[in-house]
């Protein structure tokens, strides 16, 4: 696991060129924790907002929460702030995202949420990732398609492998979160519409989210496959040009 989180944080930002900062997440066991907690509790807010703060803010970007002070039922159900409530659940909070309470029930199930099991977490603190201290649980990048290509190839060099997460368009961020915690697994996905309210996301931003254990993964990989997947991706230029036969010059003006 590496240590120096702020030296992985620069090496996203030259490799990767991300906007903002990486975001590193950490599941913190008691509420009761938060009162020595080094940065701002926040107040009335959600996992989205937290994350853009985390991005951009620098030290003010250092946040924590508890369950009262969510307000985003999915975020605090997600990351077993609480209990998953039967209206999320049943599908009733779906509604008029799909047509009936069936596909509701239907598209929870394929969602990541620790509140619909045992897991429990009584806060949580999200950090710039050059700013952690203590070791994050799971780690959040935000960046543009060609970004997410550098980074899944990262990802696959040394094993292979591909990133296969359910993609509902519902709680992308937090169900991504839930699931690099609770089973391990990195998602990619498309950021949903809270994300784009609250966290401020990009229509031309997507999502990785992958367990902090494999960060160093991430990294060997990044700097494996550099040599052949730079980014920005080098432009083929070896290739003639093709004009219109008028702009070509003739065999008697070359001649003068």
């Amino acid at each position: 696991m590496p240590e120096d989180w702020k030296s992985v944080s620069r090496y996203l930002q030259d490799d990767v060129r991300i906007k903002g900062d990486a975001v590193g997440v950490r599941f913190i066991g008691s509420a009761a924790e938060l009162s020595s907690f080094r940065g701002r509790v926040m107040r009335d807010t959600a996992v989205c907002q937290m994350i853009l703060r985390a991005r951009f803010d620098g030290h003010d970007g250092i946040v924590a929460s508890a369950a009262d002070t969510m307000r985003c039922v999915w975020g605090a159900a997600a990351l077993g702030l609480m209990k998953t409530p039967e209206r999320l659940s049943k599908g009733l909070l779906y509604l008029g995202f799909v047509n009936d309470l069936q596909a509701g029930a239907e598209l929870h199930s394929h969602m990541g949420m620790m509140g619909d099991g045992d897991e429990r977490a009584g806060a949580v603190e999200i950090v710039p990732l050059s700013l952690c201290e203590h070791e994050p649980d799971v780690i959040v990048i935000y960046g543009t398609p060609g970004q997410m290509l550098r980074l899944t190839i990262g990802l696959n060099f040394e094993k292979g492998g591909s990133i296969c997460n359910p993609v509902t368009g519902q709680a992308s961020v937090c169900a991504s979160i839930s699931r690099a915690h609770s089973k391990g697994e990195p998602s990619l996905d498309i950021p949903c519409m809270g994300d784009r309210l609250y966290g401020l996301v990009g229509d031309d931003e997507m999502v990785m989210v992958l367990p902090a254990a494999m960060m160093p993964q991430l990294i060997r990989g990044l700097k494996g496959s550099r040599e052949m997947a730079p980014y920005p991706y080098r432009p083929f230029t070896r290739w003639s040009p093709l004009f219109p036969p008028p702009f070509l010059p003739t065999k008697e003006e070359l001649e003068r």
